[in-house]
């Protein structure tokens, strides 16, 4: 039994533009096949054992032939697998999808193709120029600029007989030429020609002359591929109608917590940020926990929520529950501790929202008897600057993903929105040696400037109420 190839179109680079079929296909994926311009953030829909191989071709490098991309696909789905080719663009516009698909058909192998929007129109629209427009364009033709056999050329006596918009993709190596074929034929020297480069990504740039002086602008301005070239009228429209070029923060680079369905990232790139992240410290490593005399024991304080159904693991190690522990008060520090404690049936006798909380501290100093802290390892020394409480650690926590540091290169701001994702700022900075000092981190409340405080941290700017929306506005005015 054979699996399934799916000729998928990763669209120009902005990872939000693929379809919802697409996303649903690498979900699915056991394995992935990609080109080289495809945005790596796709990568993170795809199953953890998902298989991934790069069959991207580097300019002027060796590459994987085409031969052997297709054999790739057709053994992986002889094998019963279900293969993404995942492609830039479209498939099927200058993508070689229609060779791959002729390959698949011949070895007897099910394949499927999801379109996905090529950079030919999505490039020209982020850079605001549109493909038609009313009595300016009513037809669009797009061109490879890069043909097979170098000794071949385009037919530009016919080309130069159309009256639309004109698209060359792949063509920045051949510019000259493009220009100069068709200013020698029936278009004027002042036709507008604009060049979009890295369209819909943060790193877009554009600019627009005409086929006399395009050229020039290029080499002073050192544009290169991946770019896209357009010819005609509409070029004219890419200074009024370019609202992605200027977005307030289009291409400043921002440092956040990696948060896929968190609110802050998609108001940071809906204000045209670049996106850089971190991860999250989620992974759990149990550490040996000797519990004192139950009997004995006043009260906890529970200091995370991790560390509680540890504790109660521990206590069935020893044979014992939690109906055991009726006697003890229990204290939790944090909103998310506390409203997990309270949801799981447990009435807290004190809490609080951080652990510098001066409430809940004054209310500890109060209390009687023996009184324990469950904690988690890398919150020992700041717990017991505040309560004298012994501490129990229960375990000991790391980073969910490799730390990508040659990404964070050129940060100008970082947003941390509570303590959790300061502490792991902190933990990251620490532990990959970044200087991050100068660099001006924006946060949300008094308890994650103070985080950064302890940690030596001075170039915090908080934001002006604690809302997710303010620390994206508070990033809008300081970067301008």
């Amino acid at each position: 039994m054979t699996g399934l190839v799916t000729l998928l179109g990763a669209g120009p680079g902005d990872y939000e533009l693929l379809t919802l079929k697409g996303l649903r296909r690498l979900k699915e994926a056991d394995v992935l096949v990609f080109d080289r311009l495809v945005n790596p953030q796709l990568f993170q829909a795809v199953k953890a054992d998902c298989e991934k191989i790069d069959v991207g071709k580097q300019p002027g490098m060796p590459c994987v032939r085409q031969e052997e991309i297709e054999n790739i696909l057709i053994k992986k789905a002889q094998e019963g697998k279900r293969v993404i080719r995942l492609k830039s663009g479209d498939p099927y516009v200058f993508g070689r999808g229609g060779e791959e698909a002729t390959a698949l058909v011949k070895a007897d192998v099910a394949f499927e193709v999801i379109p996905g929007i090529t950079s030919a129109i999505a490039g020209l629209t982020y850079a605001g120029v549109p493909m038609t427009y009313r009595d300016v364009a009513t037809s669009f033709h797009v061109f490879t600029g890069h043909l097979k056999d170098e000794t071949e050329a385009l037919n530009w006596e016919a080309i130069s007989q159309l009256k639309g918009t004109l698209v060359f993709l792949m063509g920045m190596k051949n510019l000259t030429t493009i220009t100069h074929e068709l200013a020698t034929r029936s278009f004027d020297k002042d036709t507008p020609v604009a060049i979009v480069e890295w369209g819909t990504h943060p790193q877009q740039r554009s600019v627009d002359g005409t086929l006399e002086t395009i050229v020039s602008l290029v080499e002073e301005h050192q544009f290169k591929a991946p770019s896209i070239i357009v010819v005609g009228d509409v070029v004219a429209f890419r200074k009024e109608l370019n609202f992605h070029e200027q977005l307030p923060l289009f291409g400043r680079k921002i440092l956040i917590q990696d948060s896929p369905t968190g609110k802050l990232p998609r108001l940071l790139k809906d204000a045209g940020a670049s996106l850089v992240t971190f991860p999250a410290r989620n992974q759990v490593k149990k550490l040996p926990l000797g519990l004192p005399d139950m009997e004995q024991v006043d009260g906890i304080l529970v200091a995370d929520m991790q560390s509680w159904p540890l504790f109660v693991a521990a206590l069935r190690d020893k044979g014992m529950d939690i109906r055991q522990l009726a006697h003890i008060k229990i204290a939790a520090i944090g909103m998310h501790t506390a409203k997990g404690l309270e949801e799981s049936g447990i009435f807290l006798h004190q809490k609080g929202t951080q652990i510098s909380d001066s409430q809940l501290s004054a209310a500890m100093k109060e209390e009687t008897g023996n009184w324990y802290i469950l904690a988690p390892q890398h919150k020992k020394d700041e717990l017991a600057s505040y309560y004298h409480f012994p501490i129990l650690e229960t375990h000991q926590v790391g980073f969910d993903s490799p730390l990508l540091s040659q990404e964070w290169a050129g940060v100008e701001a970082i947003c941390l929105p509570n303590s959790v994702a300061a502490m792991n700022f902190v933990a990251l900075s620490e532990e990959s040696g970044q200087d991050w000092k100068e660099v001006p981190i924006i946060v949300m409340g008094s308890s994650t400037r103070e985080v950064l405080e302890n940690a030596g941290f001075t170039a915090i700017i908080e934001a002006d109420e604690p809302t997710i929306a303010s620390i994206c506005d508070k990033c809008q005015a300081v970067l301008g």
